[in-house]
């Protein structure tokens, strides 16, 4: 497996839609990860950075 570490990573998209602001988080491997949040909070676009499928 592998460890994640991101660091003060946003995401915002061409029309100025602000999704992910400043998200710094460590995941060592093996370790499991829930993104929880209401709709709309950058969970979706969290983790299609996480899995390389949007720009940082």
């Amino acid at each position: 497996m592998a460890e994640i570490s991101l660091d003060g990573v946003s995401k915002v998209y061409g029309d100025g839609t602000r999704a992910v602001e400043s998200l710094s988080m460590e995941v060592a491997d093996g370790e499991l990860v829930v993104f929880v949040g209401p709709s709309g909070c950058g969970k979706t676009s969290a983790l299609r950075m996480i899995a390389g499928l949007e720009d940082i």
